[in-house]
């Protein structure tokens, strides 16, 4: 094209031929840049552009010039030099044309962000979206929202970011492009939604390949080795994030190659710290190599470079220390800034914090370690009140993990039992109890949940269904209802909330000792801690001691047996010597767990265990030993005080459909209580139940139970019209409440990457409940009829659930899977 225009004379042919001829220049540097990643020669096509518009005194196009030199610094890293040419660019548009000046202002907030400048990076955004609105350019304000959404986020607001992200999709013709999607995906791992954001990144980095969009993909592939870094796939991360150095380098974005290379080291550094016989040469040679690094990102400046060199020495410094080297460790922790200003990465900062607390660890200033691994913990906490969804509070647990094993680490050192349940606790508690607690109130979410609930019902009666393509048609709803449900749990991200005063404390040995010596009982708090050995923590009003039990590998394998044992004896249709032999097997199995967990610790009373993975899908109060006795389980140790039980109590009975005995089963534990509100029935639907659990003291739930290992929030009772999800359960106040799950296996949960558990039983507890009795695995309907009306005649007579439970078990000959979840059962005076 250049070649046509270049004989023309504007005088003769008019001005669109300079027009012409810059934009020809301009949008070949843009080619050039992107596919050859030479920013010399796009900017030396600028330049002659921006001749071209000067010599025929067109502002207009010298804006046009100025606009894409500030894109091509935007690209190659240098914010400073694009808010230069962006700015020069404003000066030069008229106010009215506002496709140019929408494009400019997002370009600008662009590099704004970069520099960490939030409040400009706003400014520009809103200015973008006023003049892509007023000249109805809907992909220029999808841009503008888009960015809008990536500056809230840095501000912290991670709901409205996710908001602006989602609108931001909506305005786009034809659907999200694949750099929005990148920019969701970061938002999402940077909020712990590490497996939601490697999918979103997968599909980004696909459709770049087919675009031919280098620098776009290497930013997929960065997010994707990040990803893979937290899920524990150390190869996967280094190859990728090599792969997006190499692409970043390749278009000349010299900045961003740094921050891939330090993922890069990231992922070295974690698995030297797994492996065994690495020399002190070779770690220390790695620390250099980190430090090169940091003196590379400084190159950059202040702005763009800051982030690399702070990670780049936070790695060094480690290295150092796995070399046994703290005197060097010291030496580069003091380059260090004491201090991340609240824009730096969520990651970054809690990464900052865990090494400083090795440093002192590493130089016995065991009081500087704490300080350090506290402020982590404020900066998580800090995040954890702004996310809102059960969903998402778990899922920033991601970020805590290494901290909490640094601190778990150094207690162990100092060989004191109590330092090591006080460090085990203050991992634990970060993301622990409550998340929102004010109703989401949302008319779109609650329509999602609809059609979910529908779905699902249509693939539950098509897969029964007489004709040939009843599965075939059954697999597309349950396809149907799976694809809603996530995006129930997209939409639920977005929606703010607070948990106030329910952000729990964690507890510690000193308080937990005093709470059971002032109960004067012989209740005993039991923190299990899984490695590769399980180690028990026990505290009694006398004071903790540390107990060294057995290899997790057996104990996992004889929980894997009782599981199978306790699903046989559920099936009411296998034949009674059969029955026999599961049921002898699960007491012999259970037996061997009661010698490995609890008779090395010499419990007699009441037991309140505090586990996490596995260990929360023991059978706790099936064990012999327990027999008759109060045990409590939970995943922290929940000093929540609990006053005396309401009066008088406000009770709600559910009886889900096709259930045998579910309505016989309600109606015997509706007439236990005076007044109960018994729901069965075409009455037993989700909304009414959902309404009628607000306020509820105590909740009866017989139903068939379903627990999605892959979908935690998505487990379930159903109902008369389908499903009740836990996700729905989110913002609903059971403070005080004693839930009765009644159903199959809805006490399990699945562990999300940094540890925390997820399930039905858990979101319940997160809500308020006080108590949680739930089965761990299938419960037969015959069972549950005998032992639901005895737990509820000793709740009703005053006693704590965990005891409660214990009693209607005493008479039960075969091993039954309910467990009693929540807070330590003692009464506060």
């Amino acid at each position: 094209m250049l070649r046509d225009i270049a004989p023309l004379d504007p005088e003769r042919h008019g001005v669109w031929v300079v027009e012409l001829r810059v934009r020809a220049l301009v949008g070949e540097a843009a080619c050039v840049y992107a596919l050859t990643g030479s920013l010399g020669n796009a900017r030396r096509l600028v330049g002659e552009a921006l001749a071209v518009a000067t010599a025929a005194g067109e502002p207009r196009l010298e804006a046009l010039a100025h606009g894409q030199e500030g894109l091509l610094h935007v690209r190659s890293g240098n914010a400073g030099a694009a808010l230069d040419a962006f700015d020069r660019a404003l000066r030069s548009v008229e106010p009215s044309n506002h496709r140019d000046l929408a494009v400019l202002h997002i370009n600008r907030a662009a590099a704004a962000l970069e520099i960490g400048d939030l409040a400009a990076a706003v400014r520009s955004n809103e200015s973008a979206l006023a003049h892509a609105q007023a000249g109805q350019y809907d992909r220029y304000a999808a841009f503008a929202q888009l960015n809008l959404g990536l500056a809230r986020y840095r501000e912290g607001d991670f709901p409205a970011a996710l908001r602006e992200l989602e609108a931001a999709a909506a305005r786009q013709p034809g659907g999200p492009d694949g750099w929005s999607e990148v920019s969701r995906a970061q938002i999402l791992l940077d909020a712990g939604l590490v497996s939601e954001a490697e999918q979103v990144l997968a599909d980004a980095a696909d459709l770049f390949v087919t675009d031919d969009l280098t620098g776009e993909r290497a930013d997929a592939l960065y997010g994707r080795a990040q990803c893979a870094l937290l899920l524990r796939r150390f190869d996967d991360a280094m190859r990728w994030a090599a792969q997006a150095a190499r692409a970043f380098t390749r278009v000349g974005n010299s900045v961003w190659a740094l921050r891939a290379t330090v993922v890069r080291l990231e992922g070295r550094l974690a698995d030297d710290r797994e492996r065994a016989g690495l020399s002190r040469s070779t770690l220390r040679r790695r620390a250099e190599r980190a430090l090169r690094l940091a003196d590379d990102g400084e190159a950059h400046g202040p702005g763009t470079g800051r982030d690399v060199a702070v990670a780049a020495r936070l790695l060094a410094v480690e290295w150092a220390l796995l070399a046994g080297d703290v005197a060097r460790a010291v030496e580069i922790a003091r380059a260090v800034p004491r201090r991340l200003s609240s824009d730096s990465p969520l990651p970054l900062r809690v990464h900052h914090r865990s090494v400083l607390a090795q440093v002192a660890f590493a130089q016995g200033d065991r009081r500087a370690g704490l300080r350090a691994v506290r402020g982590g913990h404020q900066i998580l906490a800090d995040h954890r009140a702004r996310v809102g969804s059960v969903d998402a509070v778990t899922a920033a647990a991601a970020h805590g993990g290494r901290l909490a094993r640094v601190d778990v680490e150094a207690a162990m050192a100092t060989g004191r039992a109590s330092a090591v349940f006080d460090a085990t606790e203050r991992g634990r508690a970060a993301f622990a109890g409550a998340a929102r607690v004010r109703p989401p109130n949302d008319p779109g979410l609650a329509e999602l949940l609809v059609q979910a609930r529908r779905a699902g019902e249509d693939a539950r009666e098509l897969a029964a269904g007489p004709e040939a393509d009843d599965r075939t048609r059954s697999a597309q709803r349950a396809a149907e209802s799976y694809r809603l449900q996530e995006q129930a749990r997209r939409r639920s991200w977005q929606l703010s909330g607070s948990a106030g005063s329910l952000v729990p404390r964690p507890a510690t040995a000193a308080a937990t000792v005093d709470r059971l010596r002032r109960a004067g009982t012989e209740e005993v708090v039991v923190s299990y801690l899984l490695t590769e050995r399980i180690t028990a923590l026990r505290a009694d009003g006398t004071g903790v001691r540390s107990v060294n039990l057995c290899p997790a590998a057996e104990l996992l394998e004889l929980v894997r047996r009782v599981r199978g044992d306790t699903e046989v004896l559920a099936n009411g249709l296998i034949p009674p010597r059969m029955r026999d032999v599961a049921a002898a097997s699960a007491r012999r199995s259970l037996a061997r767990i009661d010698d490995l967990l609890l008779a090395p610790l010499e419990v007699s009373g009441a037991l309140y265990v505090a586990a996490r993975g596995d260990l929360l899908g023991v059978p706790w109060a099936a064990m012999p030993s327990r027999a008759g006795r109060a045990t409590s389980v939970n995943s922290w140790v929940d000093l929540s005080s609990i006053g005396p039980a309401p009066a008088p109590p406000r009770v709600v009975v559910v009886a889900g459909p096709d259930l045998a005995a579910a309505e016989e089963e309600a109606r015997l534990v509706a007439d236990v209580w005076d007044d109960a509100l018994l729901l069965a029935g075409p009455d037993a639907t989700c909304g009414r139940t959902g309404a009628a659990l607000e306020g509820a003291t105590v909740v009866h739930l017989g139903a068939h139970g379903r627990h999605e290992p892959d979908n935690p929030l998505f487990s379930a009772v159903r109902l008369a019209d389908g499903s009740l999800y836990a996700h729905e359960l989110d913002g609903t106040d059971l403070s005080g409440a004693v839930v009765v799950l009644s159903a199959c296996e809805v006490g399990r949960a699945s562990t999300r990457v940094g540890g925390e558990p997820l399930g039905l039983t858990s979101v319940l507890l997160r809500l308020g409940a006080r108590a949680v009795v739930a089965a761990v695995a299938p419960l037969r309907d015959d069972v549950a009829v005998r032992v639901m009306p005895r737990l509820h005649a000793s709740l009703r007579e005053g006693l704590e659930p965990a005891a409660a439970l214990a009693h209607a078990l005493a008479d039960e000959v075969e091993p039954v899977p309910l467990v009693c979840f929540g807070p330590m059962p003692l009464v506060s005076p």
